[in-house]
């Protein structure tokens, strides 16, 4: 239950001196907004929200909230499912890094880029379209609000992560405040130059998958590589779901695999309803030209639609990079031709043409086509242990089948292949209220048409329990998970050295407890 007693504490004025009046928020809605997550409301208000502008700002800032006895909780896009940046007590600053949000460098002859914390996906993507770099592990699915910041500290994947894994191995360094305010360089950063590899042992792994527990990240080097020469797709349809998954597994590792995705029924009944956003994505790509087989093959895309998914149960989708387009058409063919020895059947291209396309469009997907409420949950898994779990996971919604069809909740199961895991994320869909994250994130057509939807709280209370349920089986099978936050265990998990160290690291980075408590403690 949130509570927002901190709402009704003064600011302290260093702090407001630190970040100007236009960087300080204390409206109530707001701050219920600001601090509302995809899985609910934070515990409590925060007591105010800070936006600094500028690295000494917000150094400032940090050291003038932790001399003030107050906790630090930085928020990136604001897309987090687990509470990353819910604050779970009063008495607590919300650090919003929107207004950091530079492409500070790119240095295509030493291979790297440097960006601020807040400066999402989509912009870097803009930024580096034009020299022929990008970063490996280049972005989320939710990259069009998602933080550069905010995915390190989740240690996010899917764009290139077939070959590439989670954004992890795109870190070079990091510059982080500590919750005293000083500035910490790791990795290949330096106060005024850049090292061709970290000097020494380096703690920039510490940093990331943090959810913000270990400091507030302030800028971070990207390693750059060369966009391929060419790219093609595939896509290929299987009647069941293990059979998929083991032939998507089977890749992992394949020179050149971009990404490596797959559908259900549910997923496909979502994107045929033709409220979701995928139809306007597929409108759009047609103005895309580059790597995508020209404007001829995009102009023909709207046309072609997407019907073929009605005639497919479950669908598997891949991009293949290649040296130009004739070695990435010779890569995908042996890819097809494997898949089709396993079962898949062809089908157009169409889904992972234009989500490579247009990578970091409008997010629409937060809510469900009928504007129901989405939450996910996921595990990363070894490739030989996913078809137990997802067949554990099948076992374990089909005894609810009857409930969820009452409620009206569906489930939907996504998969992303990584080089030597599968991250298998089950999404839930229910009618319910739209809570103050939907209204600050969904397209201003969406809030229009489902702001009256009622509450539903059997509904809801369904999808907390199976969400659970799916977490407690996902963990049972050794699944590790990206983004933290309050809801995943970590400690729990940890053997006593290493929760050991885990806890001495944290109090010498932040001796007084004020980074983010709550994060990283189950």
């Amino acid at each position: 239950m949130m509570t927002g007693a901190s709402a009704g504490m003064p600011v302290p004025d260093r702090l407001r001196a630190a970040v100007g009046a236009d960087g300080i928020v204390t409206d109530p809605e707001r701050l219920a907004g600001l601090s509302h997550d995809v899985a609910g409301p934070a515990g409590a208000l925060p007591l105010c929200v800070v936006a600094p502008e500028t690295l000494p700002a917000l150094q400032r800032a940090v050291a003038a909230a932790t001399e003030s006895g107050l906790a630090i909780v930085p928020r990136g896009g604001g897309m987090s499912y687990t509470g990353g940046y819910a604050p779970s007590a009063e008495g607590s600053v919300l650090f919003d890094m929107s207004r950091l949000s530079a492409v500070a460098e790119i240095d295509t002859a030493n291979r790297h880029a440097i960006v601020e914390a807040g400066c999402t996906w989509a912009s870097l993507h803009d930024a580096l379209r034009s020299t022929g770099f990008r970063p490996p592990s280049f972005g989320p699915l939710s990259g069009g609000a998602s933080t550069v910041g905010g995915a390190v500290s989740h240690n996010a994947m899917f764009f290139g992560s077939g070959s590439a894994g989670s954004i992890a191995g795109s870190v070079l360094g990091l510059e982080v405040v500590l919750s005293d305010g000083r500035l910490l360089h790791t990795g290949v950063l330096r106060p005024e130059a850049v090292d061709a590899l970290p000097h020494g042992p380096d703690p920039t792994g510490l940093f990331v998958g943090d959810c913000g527990a270990f400091g507030v990240k302030a800028r971070i080097a990207l390693r750059l590589a060369p966009v391929a020469g060419g790219e093609a797709f595939l896509s290929t349809a299987f009647d069941d779901p293990l059979a998929m998954l083991d032939a998507q597994t089977a890749l992992a590792g394949r020179p050149g695999l971009g990404e490596c995705f797959s559908f259900d029924r549910q997923a496909h009944r979502n994107i045929l309803d033709r409220r979701i956003g995928f139809r306007e994505k597929l409108g759009a790509v047609s103005g895309v030209a580059r790597g995508t087989g020209g404007l001829a093959r995009a102009a023909r895309l709207p046309a072609e639609g997407l019907g073929f998914l009605e005639r497919a149960d479950y669908s598997l989708h891949l991009s293949v990079d290649g040296d130009d387009a004739r070695h990435a058409a010779a890569r995908a063919e042996a890819l097809r031709a494997e898949l089709a020895q396993r079962g898949g059947a062809d089908l157009p291209d169409t889904i992972p043409r234009v989500t490579r396309a247009r990578p970091f469009g409008p997010i629409t997907a937060l809510l469900g086509p009928r504007g129901e409420n989405w939450l996910p949950v996921h595990g990363a898994l070894g490739l030989a242990r996913a078809a137990g779990c997802m067949a554990a996971l099948q076992d374990r919604f089909q005894t609810v089948a009857g409930d969820m069809a009452e409620a009206g909740v569906t489930c939907t199961v996504l998969t992303v292949l990584a080089p030597r895991c599968v991250l298998v994320e089950p999404q839930f869909f229910w009618p319910d209220r739209l809570s103050p994250f939907h209204l600050a994130h969904a397209t201003p057509e969406q809030v229009r048409l489902y702001r009256e939807t009622p509450e539903n709280p059997r509904a809801r209370a369904l999808v907390f329990e199976l969400r659970n349920a799916a977490a407690d089986i996902l963990q049972a099978h050794g699944a590790a998970h990206m983004q933290i936050g309050r809801y995943y265990p970590l400690l729990s998990r940890l053997t006593p050295a290493q929760a050991d160290i885990h806890r001495r690291i944290r109090a010498a980075l932040d001796p007084d407890g004020r980074m983010n408590p709550g994060v990283l403690e189950g």
